[in-house]
């Protein structure tokens, strides 16, 4: 069976999901570590209470853009 190359595009949004989802993981490590109330950048102004919620959300959001990634690459390789 004969697999053609991914394009380049594909290649490319794989990346970029790839990027984006690592990045998610590290706030929401960030948001469990309590770093992120020192970096005023990421969150805007410091709120008490909810960093267990927006850790929770950049790991779902992390994952789920990694997965995003796998199936645009693994796709991309099984077309013709």
């Amino acid at each position: 069976m004969h697999s053609a190359p991914t394009s380049p595009g594909r290649r490319a949004l794989a990346v970029i999901l790839a990027i984006v989802g690592v990045l998610a993981i590290i706030a929401g490590i960030l948001y469990v570590s309590g770093a992120a109330n020192s970096l005023h950048v990421m969150v805007g102004s410091v709120h008490k209470g909810h960093h267990l919620v927006r850790a929770a959300v950049s790991f779902v959001a992390g994952v789920a853009l990694l997965a995003g990634a796998w199936f645009v690459a693994r796709a991309g390789s099984n077309s013709r």
